[in-house]
């Protein structure tokens, strides 16, 4: 261990207080601008001298947002239990189990993470187009859920590898069958993978702009990211205090949801970190 000298305290705080600045600075704007009242957008107050809460009251009173943030709402969970779901099948297959392919599979997976989710538009929107499924919700859903699974497989992976596999054969010398292995052994032991999995489902689908954008025409159906954009900012004029209101108000539930399970969340991504 080095000696933590006087240059070295100096040094070390000096970054961790431009750290939390360029961190903390960004957000700290947002509050300021949503409690200024229109007129003073633009106006440069470190203070908000003349704060008001009628931005934010103007957000809740608003019934598109609330639908927005309904829709955002209906396809994160969907998108959330589906692909933990069907990572948590993969991600065992691909531990536990040994079968020609295995190999070529877990790299065609993973080598699907190269492509920038920009080129892979134009595909999804023809095929969406063909199926009949573009401004539905499950067009959304099975985007992301396709850009969550290679991420979630392999986080699921490394978490089932550390399960010894003595633990399975014990259980299959007691007469367990493979399902209730993995339903009522396996799983249990790997909420922690399933959580981590879960809610980078959640976030990736609640901050998307792109695809909701694209994929979704009707206003009715619309998500937040799109929803949020259309109704406040304009060719001509942006209403900014509204936007950084209703930007805090949708950020709850993440926030909310993170701050109950960033334990699992930390758990499930170091698990792997480590083979036993």
């Amino acid at each position: 261990m080095f000696e933590r000298t006087f240059g070295f305290r100096v040094f070390y705080y000096t970054s961790l207080i431009l750290v939390g600045f360029f961190v903390l600075f960004p957000l700290y704007w947002m509050i300021n601008t949503a409690l200024n009242p229109s007129p003073n957008v633009f106006s440069i107050q470190f203070l908000p001298l003349h704060a008001t809460l009628n931005n934010f009251i103007g957000v809740l009173e608003n019934g598109s947002i609330m639908r927005y943030l309904a829709n955002s709402l209906m396809v994160s969970i969907a998108t959330s239990f589906v692909a933990t779901v069907v990572a948590a099948y993969a991600g065992y297959s691909f531990s536990k189990f040994r079968y020609a392919g295995r190999k070529s599979l877990m790299l065609l997976i993973m080598t699907s993470q190269m492509f920038p989710q920009v080129a892979l538009l134009l595909t999804l929107y023809l095929m969406m187009k063909a199926f009949g499924l573009l401004n539905t919700y499950l067009a959304l859903v099975i985007s992301y859920v396709s850009f969550t699974l290679p991420v979630g497989t392999w986080t699921l992976k490394a978490y089932f590898d550390q399960i010894p596999n003595s633990l399975i054969e014990s259980a299959k010398l007691d007469g367990a069958g493979q399902m209730k292995i993995i339903h009522r052994i396996i799983f249990p032991l790997a909420v922690p993978g399933l959580a981590s999995t879960a809610i980078y489902g959640f976030v990736w689908s609640w901050n998307d702009l792109l695809y909701s954008l694209t994929l979704i025409t009707s206003n009715s159906k619309r998500t937040l990211g799109p929803g949020l954009v259309l109704t406040y900012m304009g060719q001509f004029q942006s209403n900014w205090n509204s936007m950084m209101a209703a930007s805090i108000v949708v950020s709850i539930p993440v926030t909310v949801m993170f701050i109950f399970l960033q334990r699992y969340f930390i758990q499930g991504l170091t698990a792997g970190a480590v083979k036993g």
